[in-house]
Parts: structure tokens; C-alpha cells; sequence
């Protein structure tokens, strides 16, 4: 026996010293391309320094090993032995202080996520490295770009050799960054994660008592509340509050309330809010958080923050800590497009009427409002305008925008860039609403991303004077008025559009019946002063739950007189987006992240887009879905539908789907009525065989599993990446719908049977799968092929009748009590006559149909 040459480690300090050996070897120099522990500069120790969101604020440390001689920063994170390599669950990498002392790639990414948090870096490499020896070393690299979402995994980065030189580092760099895919997907899994919270959050206010109308208000002033205050140099003056700092204390002055309240003010006076601004927003917050000094006494704690909360605590603690934990310290208020406040709005106004719903106001999705921004070109020069502001969602999504662009032109962390991002921030987006509510959620969105707040107006959007509107000059124009108004807000767009700069590019989502008709005389008056470029239809369930209306996007070019004569009108059809939407959740059917960027192309191009690589050619039927014309001078067919030409002559995949679903069937028929004459020979054969009982328990296990609702399944990567989700009706064998990734614990491997409780039905699974409710796994302990699992599959169903005529409670017991008939040789189960026999039976009944059409054919 060879004896190994490679020295066990004793130390984690052995660890640490191969990786020196490995970053001196790559030509990288200790202290001019790497450094150990606290050898770093200021500004990244400042970075590690206060960003902990934890109850404690104690979780300070620094990493074995980090580079800040690359592009962006890179931490290092060591541990003895490869079983303390990772701890990670079906939410991810685990982020509890144990895993984050113990395990190398949770340390790793822990310190990154605190760099992302302090606002100095947007994005860090994480790189935990673990081994027993040099042979066993394991290195995990990750992309951290945001503070509470997943990071991202980079699997082909097993070594460090990407770090050895800026050339390298720099590809390395293109790999990781994230795609407008993963984006798409991220926002749309994080605004489910978001809406989840919301949902338990307002059943915890409602028992609770607090009124529907005070809900969202009372969520974004304790959201302010939790932020530090900062002096002009942003050094910390004052930490935001945590949950600790809720005492529960009698007396007026420090009563829970009160003291959100304190913070509140001190920190909008800090961030130099005007007093007019200040105070609009200040009276809202005392209304909803401080004016009833009754949520002030300590009470029992509500189940939904229990295990959060130890003892008794305010009713006004509850619901921080409910926040702190699942929404501050889990999700990012200050940067993307998602907009916080807008969501949680929304959600509560799906539990009961507030103030928003007699006003129809019906707020937009995240992945809409991008969408529209991103239709009209806005970059960092824009200058954007929405005059029925709502929550602020279109300035949160062109904001994300436009940051984006400063840091592709200037470069991320630059000078310049940052320069531009707060001219951005104070100076080029604009925002009316009258509303003092919502007014106070727009306000409080902007300014948890970094004070956009500046030019948030609380005013009646037609009479403001006209030089808040003339001294702006906006280019841009992103609307969803409130559909209630005179013509469902038509009016707002005109308003809009003759308010901005001539040239300009002005996008509105709005009840399409106005562009049907219903609205004349205002369709009209717009088409004489601007120019209509483009239809867009929505899906009918874009608003659901909050709405079911028909909606349209318009697309218009301030200050040119519409020709309806010459000038020309996109009209696309996006009724099919990919997504499906219900009372619960949003689900992925149809390639939504590809349409999602096929729909900016489709604009753009028009029919060109097909010859665009970028363009999934294969999700669109052009012709269908795409058409240019003109419009009449009443601006009563401004739809889609007034436009597409329809043809009776079907379409070429029309032929082709139409004779395959008729020889499918064909099949069908055909197999029906040739049972009689084609198996014979088969049951014969079946007669003739020695059989046997066995008990069910010595051939099959039956197994307890996991179960899913629909809420928990996921959007798989791509096909490959897609799991069956079964369920315990017959329809298609069970199979409910795909879904990707869940967890581990939960998947069951392909290869065995599910069990449906509802009809007591066994079918065998060729996929991997995951279950819903009242599902059992059946698997066989011995090795079978899937010709021998469908002859189990009939026999198994031969249980059905029995299991049905007992409880559920004791189908376990009840399936492994019984016996079963199976082909036996020598006293054992003839699993190889099983597998022969199916295979036989379909081979004559493949022949014999074959056989039989070609006959047909020639007849």
C-alpha cells in the first residue's frame, strides 16, 4: 500500500498557510496584492466595522485573507476540515452567528454581505476555502452583490487561479456578474419573498387591531426608524433602532411608540427634509405608530413572532421585530427596482377597503414599472416625472436605471459616478401626489434609497404652479393614474404631456377602454399636440388580486402633432407575458424572463427584431402578435385588437399540431380495439407463468414525505432544472405542473411510486419529484428497470380498492400488511421474466401498428 506524501492538518493556521503557498505561488506579493487579518485598509475596515444587523451588534471579525487589488474586493475565509466547509438549507447559505464562527464559505459571505450593507462596496467575492490536507482543500466561490439576496454561486471556479492577475480577474469578473435573466428572476422571487412577509404581517396587525388605513404608514416610518443617522460626511451620529431599544417602559417619554417617534424626527431633520415636507410626513407616522399609548403595554406575544420574542412585549414591539428580522435585515430597501412600500401597500389593501381603493388606486408591479423605464431609454441624463406618484414605484424603477447607467459610463465606485448619482437622486426625478398617505410612503421609498426624496411633491397635480413643471423640463413621462378619475386618468397624461419637454417620451399603463372610444374628446385633444408611437396590451390578470381591468400601455412623443395620415403606430400583443396569476402567487408558464426582453426588441425593431440573436424567435408568432398602422384622428382605436389583421388560412405549426393530435388519437383508437386481438398470446404467456405471494413489506418500503403547497414552488433555471410537482388526483399521472429547485429533504428521487391518498392510485416516476398534500413514496428494494416498474404499477393498483376501504390514517400500515402476486422462479421474484414480458408486449404492439397502417397506406 502506498502511503500518502500529503500532511494532515492539525491547525486551521495550516489552512491558512497553504493558502499563502497558493497566492505566492499564482506571483501575487503580501502586502501589495493580498494581506492577512486586520492588515487592510481604513476603508474596508470601516466597511466590517458597524454593518451588522443583529440584535447584538457584536458580530465583528475580519477575514483570514482578502485582496483589494482587483476590480472589486475579494474576502477569504478558512477552516479546518471539509465538514465545516458550508452550512447551507433550502433558503441557502445559513447566516445564524454558529454557522457564521464555524463555517468557512457562511464567514465568507457573511463578511461580504456586511461590506454590501455599509454602503461603501456594491459587490464582493466570497471565497471559503476548508481541507484536512493539501489534497483534500475545497474551494467555493460566490458573487455577493446584495446584502439579503442569494449570492451567486461561480462552480467553475474551484482553484484561485482567476486571481492571478487583473487580465484574469477581470474575465473572471464578466462570468460573475449578474444577467438582466437573473435579475428578472431575482426581482420576481424577491417580491414574492416580500409578499409572503407582508401577509403575515397583516394578519398580525389586524389581531392586533391596528386599522387597515394606518397599516403601511406604521410599516414605513419603523423601516425609517431603523436607520442610522448620519452627518454630512456619513459618520454615524445615532444608530437606528433595534429591537432591544423597545423597553416597554410606562411612562410618556419613553414609551415604545414615543420612542420611534424621537428617532424619527431626529433623523428627518438630519437628512435636511423640508419643514413643510417634514411635517406632512411626521404627522402621518404619529397617527399610525404613537398616538394610542395602549400598543404601548407589554402583552402576549402573537405566534407570528414567538420564537422572535422572549416574554411579554408591546404591541408596538411586536410589529418592529416582525419587520427587523424579516424585512430590514432580509431585504434591501435601498437599492433595485423593487418597490417595498408599494408591495406591502398592495397586500393589505387585498385583506380589506382602505383609502387607496375607492380612489382606484391600483399600484404596479416592480417588473411593469422596469419594463416601461427601460422602453423609454431612461439613463442618467433623464429626467423623469410621474404627477400621480402613488408610492413612488416608476421613480424607484428609473432611479435603479439611472444608477445603473452612471456606474456603466463612469465606473462603479468612482468619483464621478458617485457625483452623478446624487445629482441623479436630488435633481432629476420628480414626483406629484396628493394623497398625504401615499405622499408618505413615496417620500419614505425614496428616501430608504438614498433620499430621491428631494422633489416629492404633496400637491394637487393640476394645480401646482406651473413652474414646478417648466423649471423641471422632464424628458420623461412614466404614469398609472388612478383609474377612478374623470376618463380612468386619461386626463393626467394629457396634463403630463403638455408639461414636458418637446421631444420627450412619455409611457402610461392605463383601463384601455379609453383608447376604444370612451374617451374622445380627451384622445383627441392629445393626438392635435403629440404623437402616438406605440399600443402594447397587457394581460388581463396584471393587477390581479387587486384588480381584474384590461389594461394598455401608451407610448407618446411630447409636443408633435400627431399625423393620422402618415405617421405610423406599433401595436404589440403582450397579453401572453409568461406569467400566470392568481389569488396566491405569481407563476412562471410560459419563458416570462425571455418575453420580458423580447418585448424591449419588439418595440425597437418592430419585425426586425426576428433577425436580432438575441430574440427568442421561437416564443412569437410575429404576425400575430405584431402590426403597424395608423390611427384615426378621435383616438377611438388605440388597441391592438383594432389593428392585427385575422386570417381564415391557418398557419404552417397549425397543419402540423392539428395531424399530430389526430394521429395521437388514431393511436389511441387503434390500441383500443385491437386489445382483443393483439394480446392473446400476452395473457397466455401470463397464465402460464409460476407465481407467488409475497408480502407487500418484503418487495416495497413506504415512506412519510415532505409536502408543498404551491406557494412553495420554485422557477426552474432552465428544463433540465425542472422537477415534477405531483399531486394526489389521477389527471395527467398526477403530474400538477414543473417546478425547479425546492430543497434536498424534499426531492424524491426518480425511479419510485407515488401514492395519492385521494384516489389510492400508484404511478411510477421517471422524474425526480417533489409532493404535495396527503402523498405517499413507494420504493421497491430491489433494483428494477422501467418495463419491470410498469408491470408493479398494475399491481400495486390492484391494492387501490382495499386501501380505499380503510382510514388514511392507517394506509401504512394497512399497504405493508397486505400481499401481492408476482412471476417467481425458484421461490424468488422473476424480475427478469417482469422486464421481457413488457418489453415483449410493446414490441407486438409497436409491429402490429405499424404493421397496420402502413397496410392501411397501400389500401
Amino acid at each position: 500500500m502506498i502511503k500518502s506524501n500529503f500532511k494532515k492538518y492539525t491547525l486551521e493556521a495550516d489552512v491558512d498557510d497553504y493558502v499563502k503557498e497558493i497566492l505566492s505561488a499564482l506571483g501575487l506579493k503580501k502586502g501589495v496584492d493580498f494581506n492577512e487579518k486586520s492588515a487592510m485598509s481604513d476603508y474596508m475596515k470601516e466597511a466590517l466595522k458597524g454593518a451588522a444587523k443583529t440584535k447584538s451588534k457584536k458580530l465583528f471579525g475580519i477575514p483570514d485573507f482578502h485582496l483589494e487589488s482587483r476590480k472589486i474586493p475579494v474576502v477569504i475565509e478558512n477552516k479546518l476540515g471539509n465538514k465545516y466547509h458550508i452550512s447551507a438549507n433550502k433558503s441557502g447559505i445559513k447566516m445564524d452567528e454558529n454557522s457564521i464562527k464555524n463555517y468557512a464559505v457562511n464567514g465568507a459571505v457573511y463578511y461580504a454581505k456586511n461590506m454590501i450593507e455599509s454602503k461603501k462596496y456594491d459587490e464582493v467575492i466570497a471565497i471559503g476555502i476548508s481541507g484536512e490536507d493539501s489534497e483534500s482543500i475545497k474551494i467555493s466561490t460566490y458573487y455577493v452583490f446584495s446584502s439579503y439576496i442569494e449570492p451567486k454561486y461561480m462552480k467553475n471556479y474551484s482553484s484561485l487561479g482567476f486571481l492571478e492577475s487583473k487580465k484574469s480577474f477581470d474575465a473572471f469578473y464578466e462570468d460573475a456578474t449578474v444577467t438582466e435573466d437573473e435579475k428578472h428572476r431575482i426581482l420576481i422571487k424577491t417580491r414574492e419573498e416580500l409578499l409572503r412577509h407582508a401577509k403575515n404581517l397583516n394578519k398580525l396587525m389586524n389581531n392586533h387591531n391596528v386599522g387597515v388605513e394606518q397599516r403601511v404608514v406604521y410599516v414605513s416610518g419603523m423601516l425609517l426608524s431603523m436607520q442610522d443617522i448620519l452627518d454630512d460626511e456619513k459618520n454615524i451620529i445615532d444608530s437606528g433602532l433595534i429591537p432591544d431599544d423597545l423597553k416597554g417602559i410606562q411612562t410618556e417619554e419613553k414609551r415604545d411608540g414615543v420612542i420611534i417617534m424621537s428617532h424619527l424626527k431626529d433623523y428627518l431633520s438630519q437628512k435636511k427634509i423640508p419643514a413643510d415636507k417634514r411635517s406632512i410626513m411626521i404627522d402621518s407616522f404619529k397617527m399610525s405608530i404613537a398616538l394610542d399609548a395602549a400598543r404601548d403595554i407589554p402583552t402576549s406575544v402573537d405566534k407570528a413572532v414567538a420564537n422572535l420574542i422572549d416574554g411579554d412585549a408591546s404591541i408596538t414591539k411586536q410589529i418592529f421585530v416582525y419587520l427587523y428580522e424579516n424585512i430590514y435585515t432580509a431585504i434591501n430597501l435601498s437599492g433595485g427596482a423593487l418597490d417595498i412600500m408599494a408591495e406591502m401597500y398592495s397586500t393589505f389593501l387585498k385583506y380589506a377597503l382602505s383609502d387607496g381603493a375607492p380612489l382606484g388606486k391600483v399600484l404596479t408591479p416592480p417588473y411593469i414599472t422596469s419594463m416601461m423605464a427601460k422602453i423609454l431609454n431612461v439613463n442618467k441624463d433623464s429626467r423623469v416625472m410621474d404627477i400621480a406618484a402613488g408610492s413612488a414605484a416608476f421613480l424607484v424603477a428609473a432611479m435603479d436605471l439611472m444608477i445603473e447607467d452612471a456606474n456603466k459610463v463612469y465606473g462603479k465606485g468612482t468619483k464621478r459616478a458617485a457625483e452623478e448619482i446624487e445629482t441623479i437622486k436630488h435633481e432629476k426625478l420628480l414626483g406629484v401626489e396628493i394623497d398625504a398617505k401615499m405622499y408618505t410612503l413615496a417620500a419614505s421609498n425614496m428616501i430608504l434609497r438614498g433620499d430621491g426624496s428631494t422633489k416629492i411633491r404633496k400637491a394637487d397635480t393640476f394645480s401646482t404652479p406651473k413652474e414646478i413643471y417648466t423649471e423641471f423640463m422632464a424628458d420623461v413621462l412614466l404614469l398609472n393614474p388612478p383609474f377612478s378619475y374623470v376618463d380612468n386618468g386619461l386626463p393626467f397624461l394629457e396634463f403630463g404631456l403638455d408639461n414636458m419637454k418637446v421631444g420627450g417620451k412619455a409611457a402610461v399603463i392605463i383601463q384601455d377602454s379609453v383608447g376604444a372610444g370612451k374617451s374622445i374628446g380627451t384622445t383627441a385633444n392629445i393626438l392635435k399636440r403629440h404623437k402616438m408611437l406605440a399600443s402594447i396590451k397587457m394581460p388581463a390578470d396584471l393587477f390581479m388580486p387587486n384588480a381584474n381591468v384590461q389594461t394598455s400601455i401608451y407610448i407618446f412623443e411630447a409636443g408633435t402633432p400627431h399625423n393620422c395620415e402618415y405617421d405610423i403606430v406599433k401595436f404589440i400583443d403582450f397579453r401572453n407575458d409568461g406569467y400566470k396569476r392568481t389569488e396566491r402567487c405569481i407563476k412562471e408558464v410560459d419563458h416570462p424572463v425571455e418575453r420580458y426582453q423580447d418585448i424591449y426588441l419588439l418595440y425597437r425593431l418592430g419585425f426586425n427584431a426576428v433577425k436580432n440573436p438575441q430574440f427568442h424567435s421561437n416564443l412569437w408568432d410575429i404576425d400575430k402578435v405584431y402590426c403597424e398602422d395608423t390611427i384615426t384622428a378621435e383616438g377611438n382605436d388605440w388597441n391592438f385588437e383594432k389593428h392585427v389583421a385575422t386570417s381564415n388560412i391557418p398557419k404552417d405549426i397549425s397543419f402540423v399540431s392539428s395531424i399530430d393530435a389526430h394521429l395521437s388519437w388514431e393511436i389511441d383508437k387503434w390500441i383500443s380495439n385491437q386489445h382483443n386481438l393483439t394480446s392473446t398470446k400476452s395473457i397466455e404467456m401470463l397464465k402460464k407463468k409460476e407465481k407467488q405471494l409475497y408480502p407487500v413489506s418484503e418487495v416495497f418500503d413506504i415512506y412519510k414525505i415532505p409536502s408543498y403547497n404551491k406557494e412553495h414552488l420554485t422557477i426552474p433555471d432552465n428544463s433540465d432544472e425542472a422537477y415534477d410537482y405531483i399531486t394526489r388526483t389521477t389527471t395527467d399521472r398526477g403530474i400538477c405542473e414543473k417546478t425547479g429547485f425546492i430543497d434536498s429533504e424534499g426531492m424524491n428521487e426518480a425511479g419510485t411510486f407515488s401514492l395519492g391518498l385521494l384516489s389510492m392510485v400508484f404511478y411510477y416516476r421517471e422524474n425526480d419529484w417533489y409532493a404535495g398534500q396527503f402523498m405517499r413514496k413507494i420504493s421497491c428494494k430491489y433494483k428494477i428497470d422501467r418495463w419491470t416498474a410498469t408491470y408493479l404499477e398494475t399491481v400495486l393498483n390492484g391494492l387501490s380498492e382495499k386501501l380505499l376501504s380503510g382510514l388514511v390514517r392507517d394506509v401504512d400500515s394497512t399497504f405493508l400488511d397486505l400481499k401481492i402476486e408476482l412471476p417467481s422462479k425458484d421461490g424468488e421474484i422473476d424480475f427478469e421474466w417482469i422486464s421481457n414480458y413488457v418489453k415483449s408486449r410493446e414490441k407486438r404492439v409497436i409491429e402490429d401498428m405499424i404493421q397496420a397502417f402502413t397496410q392501411e397506406q397501400e389500401d
